[in-house]
């Protein structure tokens, strides 16, 4: 029988890890077009309020799939760095 919550866990790293990697392909891209650096494409608040986002998803599947309860915890509150990151981001850009 499968493990529905196994590969729901499962999948919430690897999407989180997706989305990761997908950032940082368009922040490279992004910079190449531009002529720019990538260190400056991805300190932009989209890029890491998009980064922050996929940290997150892979920080609460890995505390998902964690067998033992303080590696839960430390996934757990890595993920809550990240969040709290994510909002952060957010604060110096403009609304409308």
């Amino acid at each position: 029988m499968i493990d529905v919550w196994g590969v729901a866990a499962s999948g919430l790293w690897i999407l989180g890890l997706a989305v990761f990697l997908a950032v940082l392909s368009w922040a490279h891209w992004v910079a190449s077009t531009e002529g720019g650096r990538l260190r400056v494409v991805m300190g932009q608040p989209w890029a890491q309020r998009v980064l922050g986002s996929g940290l997150v998803l892979f920080c609460a599947g890995l505390a998902a799939t964690g067998r033992r309860w303080w590696e839960r915890v430390l996934w757990g509150l890595l993920a809550i760095l990240f969040a709290v990151q994510i909002g952060l981001a957010g604060r110096g850009e403009p609304t409308g």
